[in-house]
């Protein structure tokens, strides 16, 4: 059954109606959280931040001497390169030589990390966030930066889950 109200408003039989009352009383002041704080739940809930990247928020924190991937396109073979992303694929084919992907803001920065590197930084390599040292590698219609040096950070209370392929 329907029933129509004053104003010829539908109403659903089954619907309640509201109890208009005072609620202001019980409303509790919440300061805002900040753009950090933000991305930071939605990285915990989400795995991602659908309004940004994580690399926006930290570039401002590094000195503006590092290569981003738009960057890349231009370095020729054996520029030196320092770059920081986080970390979105590691990659261990039959070969002794680790292919990692950072992933910055602007794009990907693709790695290739020799075995003795590998093995004297490895426990920087299981870190989400990784700022490398290397060399610029034009192969062949490829490119790659060839690691030397690597250092690790965190960022974050939970650590994001990387890509790991064997």
């Amino acid at each position: 059954m329907v029933k129509w109200e004053i104003g010829l408003r539908y109403r659903p039989a089954s619907s309640q109606l509201s109890l208009s009352l005072p609620i202001e009383q019980d409303l509790v002041g919440l300061e805002n959280i900040t753009d950090w704080e933000a991305m930071k739940d939605e990285y915990n809930v989400l795995s991602l931040f659908p309004t940004g990247h994580i690399m926006a928020k930290l570039r401002p924190r590094f000195s503006h001497n590092f290569c981003c991937s738009k960057d890349i396109p231009q370095l020729k073979d054996g520029d030196k390169v320092t770059a920081v992303g986080m970390v979105i694929r590691r990659q261990r084919p039959a070969g002794k030589v680790v292919f990692i992907t950072l992933e910055d803001e602007f794009g990907h920065i693709p790695l290739m990390v020799f075995p003795q590197v590998y093995e004297r930084y490895e426990h920087c390599f299981k870190s989400p966030f990784l700022v490398i040292k290397g060399r610029m590698s034009r192969r062949e219609g490829t490119h790659e930066i060839v690691v030397t040096q690597v250092k690790s950070f965190t960022v974050m209370d939970t650590i994001l889950q990387s890509k790991d392929f064997r």
